[in-house]
């Protein structure tokens, strides 16, 4: 699929992931996690993000974004980042995943950082394991974890984060996605 088809498929998933930009004077550089992260580097570019790109966990996004950017490749969340994108990644962590990535994120990031996240939202806290539901970002099917806003939102205060900007958003493949900006 070709990056203009793949972006009007998947506009609505990411339509906040730039804007959220704006509540960060630093965009030195940037750590982009998970696949579909990876795959908007050629997004955050066109909007005129100058940094340094670094990919975490890129996947086939890492691959496709290497052809149209300067990004590199790390194998761990560390080292101090102006921004952390990682749009539609933890719904594939279960809780005990989701705290230790929030506090990798919080070390990483530098003073006054931005860590961008999205993700489907359940209508109640669930507390089930991952369940097996059609990828909204490829043709096959992969194991999701639903968490609530309030779960998120408690979980990234008790690490230390604080609220830039919540967006919720209707979407097809689930009822809502909301899209959360949280400074360091």
């Amino acid at each position: 699929m070709d990056i203009i088809t793949w972006m009007k498929k998947n506009s609505r998933a990411f339509r906040h992931a730039g804007s959220f930009l704006s509540c960060t004077e630093r965009r030195e550089s940037i750590l982009l996690v998970g696949e579909f992260a990876a795959s908007l580097a050629p997004f955050y570019r066109s909007i005129g993000f100058n940094g340094r790109m670094y990919c975490y966990m890129g996947g086939d996004g890492y691959e496709r974004s290497l052809m149209v950017t300067d990004m590199e490749k790390v194998d761990h969340i560390d080292g101090q980042y102006s921004v952390i994108s990682a749009p539609l990644f933890i719904q594939s962590m279960g809780v005990h995943e989701l705290t230790g990535f929030l506090f990798d994120c919080f070390d990483a990031l530098e003073e006054g950082g931005l860590f961008y996240l999205s993700f489907p939202d359940a209508v109640a806290p669930n507390v089930s394991d991952k369940t097996l539901v059609d990828s909204f970002y490829s043709e096959g099917k992969i194991f999701m974890k639903y968490y609530s806003l309030i779960d998120v939102l408690q979980s990234a205060e008790a690490v230390g984060f604080s609220i830039a900007s919540i967006e919720m958003d209707e979407i097809d493949f689930h009822d809502r996605l909301i899209s959360l900006a949280l400074k360091k």
